[in-house]
């Protein structure tokens, strides 16, 4: 398994623990490029959604491997990049055995920038399997533990924020905090790095920031902390916690981040307008009433606030979103297919 960042590597290393080794993946330079690939010699190379690297391909081909893009999408932040670069983009994706695109758009995209339409198949996107199998109650419980809470709060979790974006978040929250007081704030910054900046910003705000590190047996909680997520890995399970949840990156013209980890637990998401990067489960959140669009700090307070007022409508939109998610399920399988026809012609 390689990874192209170091807490794509952690997280690696973490969930697919059985893999014979885990690495970060070389620059796209060829002189590199070649010298890992023919040290491993794959059989099947897999890249994963945009992550198309020329050297890489180029070399993967050289030594006979058959290549597979699974999870495949097009943003629409791209789109003129490749438009601007198609001659250039028609001989890299020509390196391809197989496309598994998630949308019929990004289907119909990737062929109008080269890919040959035979190539090109629809399978829907791998996270929703992969998502539903982690949902456990035991989960949940487990991390009401550990962040000294009694599952009874109400708790507004901001996933994946980045800079920017944390601060208008936190000026909605004392709005909202004002008609709800013992509303509680978790944010989970991307990049996890920026905790103690974070704590800064939450000392500003007049909270007392709590960075998930420092956390420890003696630790005490109240409405007036504002937990800093500064791990990798656990934000899947927080929020489970969540009272309802906010999607990073899209406040900010980011492109957003992935809104479905909260939605598989039964919460209402709520995000900004820039959410291109995850058209297909905005889109489908949006079908069930539980993805919620805000334009900016002003309408997101008042959202908040809004949806606070009804729990019984905020578990409602919830699990709808969540059963229209589970209906989604399949696309590990028919992605594994692609992978056995390949496989299949190695042999």
């Amino acid at each position: 398994i390689s990874t192209m960042t170091l807490s794509g590597l952690e997280m690696a290393q973490v969930n697919l623990a059985e893999a014979d080794a885990h690495f970060l993946a070389p620059f796209d330079l060829f002189f590199a490029v070649r010298r890992v690939m023919k040290k491993i010699r794959p059989t099947l190379y897999i890249t994963v959604e945009t992550e198309i690297w020329p050297n890489h391909l180029q070399a993967a081909k050289a030594v006979g491997a058959r290549v597979l893009m699974i999870n495949g999408r097009i943003s629409v932040r791209t789109i003129k990049t490749y438009k601007k670069l198609r001659r250039f983009f028609q001989k890299v994706l020509s390196y391809y055995d197989l496309f598994s695109m998630i949308r019929e758009e990004d289907a119909t995209r990737i062929q109008a920038f080269g890919a040959a339409p035979e190539k090109v198949f629809v399978n829907g996107n791998i996270k929703f399997d992969r998502l539903s199998s982690d949902v456990k109650e035991e989960y949940r419980e487990e991390m009401t533990k550990v962040l000294h809470l009694s599952g009874e709060e109400k708790i507004w979790v901001a996933g994946s924020t980045q800079k920017g974006e944390e601060e208008l978040l936190l000026q909605a929250f004392s709005r909202v905090k004002d008609e709800y007081p013992d509303l509680y704030l978790i944010i989970a910054p991307r990049l996890i790095y920026r905790g103690e900046e974070l704590a800064e910003l939450v000392r500003k705000y007049g909270y007392t920031p709590l960075l998930r590190t420092d956390i420890s047996s003696t630790t005490e909680v109240t409405a007036d902390t504002v937990i800093i997520l500064n791990t990798i890995g656990e934000l899947f399970i927080v929020y489970s916690l969540a009272t309802l949840a906010f999607c990073g990156g899209s406040l900010v013209p980011l492109g957003g981040q992935n809104p479905l980890e909260p939605a598989f637990w039964g919460k209402v998401v709520l995000y900004g307008p820039s959410m291109e990067d995850f058209l297909d489960a905005k889109e489908l959140l949006e079908v069930a009433g539980s993805g919620i669009e805000v334009k900016d700090v002003d309408h997101l307070s008042t959202k908040v606030a809004f949806l606070l007022r009804d729990e019984e409508l905020l578990r409602r939109k919830g699990q709808a979103g969540r059963n229209l998610l589970q209906k989604q399920e399949g696309s590990s399988e028919r992605n594994l297919m692609l992978v056995k026809k390949l496989l299949e012609v190695q042999e």
